[in-house]
Parts: C-alpha cells; sequence; structure tokens
C-alpha cells in the first residue's frame, strides 16, 4: 500500500491503536483484522499510515487486496476485497475497536486512478472509512473506492 503515493508523507503512525477489525455482513467477511503499525496486506487489512483511527472524527483509509471474484476467501488477506464491488449504498460495515462496536453505513462509491491521493484527505466533522481496492477485480488499472460514515447502532 505504501508503494501506490509514493509521494504522501506517510512516514509517521499517529494511531493509538495497533489494529482493529472490521466486518462487513453483506460480504460475509467478519473480524478481518486492520493494522495501523505495518503494510503487509498479506497478513491483514491495512489502515494507511496519518489516516484517523475509528471511532475517532476523520477519515480511516483501509487498502486491502483484491483478486477475481470466484478466488474471494473472506480469512485470505490476498483476496479478501474480492467481491468488495458488490457494496451499495446504505450497506454497513462494522468496527471493533478495543472491544467496542461501531456501525458505518457506505454513502459513496467510486473508481478513480491509481495515482489519485484525493482519498487520503481528511474531514473531521465526523468519523468516516474509506475502503480501497485494485479493481476490476483481479487487475492493478484503477481502485475501487468506497466510503463510508459512522451512524448509530440498531437496537
Amino acid at each position: 500500500a505504501r508503494n501506490w503515493y509514493p509521494n504522501t508523507n506517510n512516514s509517521t503512525n499517529l494511531s493509538k491503536v495497533e489494529s482493529y477489525h472490521i466486518s462487513i455482513p453483506k460480504l460475509k467477511i467478519e473480524n478481518a483484522v486492520v493494522a495501523t503499525n505495518d503494510y503487509d496486506l498479506s497478513k491483514h487489512l491495512v489502515q494507511y499510515f496519518g489516516t484517523s483511527t475509528p471511532p475517532e472524527k476523520g477519515n480511516a483509509v483501509i487498502f486491502g487486496h483484491s483478486t477475481l471474484p470466484q478466488l474471494f476467501d473472506p480469512k485470505n488477506y490476498k483476496a479478501i476485497f474480492a467481491t468488495l464491488h458488490y457494496l451499495k449504498v446504505e450497506d454497513e460495515i462494522f468496527v471493533n475497536s478495543k472491544g467496542v462496536k461501531f456501525r458505518y453505513k457506505v454513502y459513496s462509491i467510486s473508481i478513480t486512478n491509481p495515482e489519485d491521493t484525493n482519498i487520503l484527505s481528511q474531514s473531521f466533522d465526523d468519523s468516516y472509512l474509506t475502503l480501497v481496492t485494485c479493481t476490476p477485480p483481479g487487475t492493478i488499472w484503477k481502485r475501487l473506492v468506497i466510503k463510508a460514515k459512522l451512524a448509530p447502532l440498531k437496537n
């Protein structure tokens, strides 16, 4: 992930936690580890250094691998985001950080060029997640960008 944006300042990790978990029920992804302290996408998802950590205000930018959808495996970090393109606006993403569960709802889905660093931008009016992977699945041509915003937990 670090190599995707070599011209950005990514040397500092300001995160207060070393990792947290995300779950995406629609995609059958449960408790996937998101690391904040390294870039090894083969072992876990990666939060881009210097972006906010959920549920803090700001934007947590999370990178993960995709591959052909038929190779999707929610336990294999080299294929975990292979079906990310199936998400729709209003779908849910859950974060578990330090034993506390938070709910996010997808509000934006876009495709951008690999060199577009706007996905790393921060907005501190609320807590946001941005999930990023290569698209079309199995290629490195473009980036699929899924944005979600903190929402109240359902009773």
